[in-house]
């Protein structure tokens, strides 16, 4: 679950703009100035990306006879 940005309530909208980082607000949280562009689905809920980090590869040594 997504929580809101300014309380414990679930979120319901991401607000994601070029330039600025995402934060996400649940509907009595989103400021009075984006309520228009919310009932407009401009703000839909993004879940966060989780990237994994992959494993070291590991070099198979190979011990020639000298």
């Amino acid at each position: 679950m997504i929580k809101c940005a300014n309380c414990e309530n679930k979120a319901d909208y991401t607000t994601a703009d070029p330039g600025v980082n995402p934060v996400n607000y649940c509907a009595s949280c989103l400021p009075y100035w984006l309520r228009q562009r919310a009932s407009l689905n401009h703000f839909p809920l993004v879940e966060p990306v989780v990237e994994e980090i992959p494993a070291p590869i590991k070099k198979k040594t190979s011990k020639s006879p000298e």
